[in-house]
């Protein structure tokens, strides 16, 4: 059960579902297994919520640099009967790799993390933030939510090119326009 006004969680309901094909695990130090999202699936779960980014939602990023790490602000921007803003939400990333070289992705991945961290605000997959992608049974049901049948046709490709010759002479299918069966 959760508190406050079912209104409030108007947005939080539509995304808060998370589609485990743009999941996977993800191995942390000290063996713990976590469930990464794939970000381009947020960014289209934000953008079927609130239409292209850019017009009903928008981010802002600001950097921040030290010797070793690199620093993102994320603050984002959507319309829902307004214009709604909130933020930063940061995220921190080491600029050089184990080896010492400089892991020029750096900023990049930095960005990413917060603007993870920024949209799991709004309920873009909450149900991975709150641990029920840990549970199979759960994963099972999420699969089965997001799987659309396949409608195949299958096509005979003679048929087509016959057709297409057809139409070209001003016929339809296999035969003239003013043959009957």
């Amino acid at each position: 059960m959760r508190s406050g006004k079912e209104s409030n969680f108007s947005i939080w309901d539509q995304v808060k579902h998370t589609n485990p094909k743009y999941t996977k695990p993800f191995s942390k130090f000290g063996g713990k297994t976590l469930t990464t999202i794939d970000p381009m699936y947020q960014i289209q779960v934000m953008t079927g919520i609130f239409g292209p980014v850019g017009k009903g939602w928008t981010y802002n990023v600001n950097y921040t640099y030290t010797d070793k790490n690199v620093f993102a602000e994320v603050l984002v921007k959507y319309f829902d009967k307004g214009w709604h803003e909130f933020g930063p939400v940061s995220s921190v990333q080491a600029l050089y790799k184990k080896n010492g070289g400089l892991d020029d992705e750096a900023p990049k991945k930095a960005m990413t993390d917060a603007m993870t961290k920024a949209f799991s605000h709004l309920g873009v997959s909450a149900d991975v933030f709150l641990g029920l992608f840990d549970n199979n049974k759960y994963v099972e049901e999420m699969t089965k939510k997001f799987e659309t049948p396949v409608n195949i046709k299958v096509v005979n490709v003679k048929e087509l090119k016959n057709d297409k010759q057809s139409n070209a002479s001003g016929t339809t299918g296999s035969r003239s326009r003013n043959q009957t069966n």
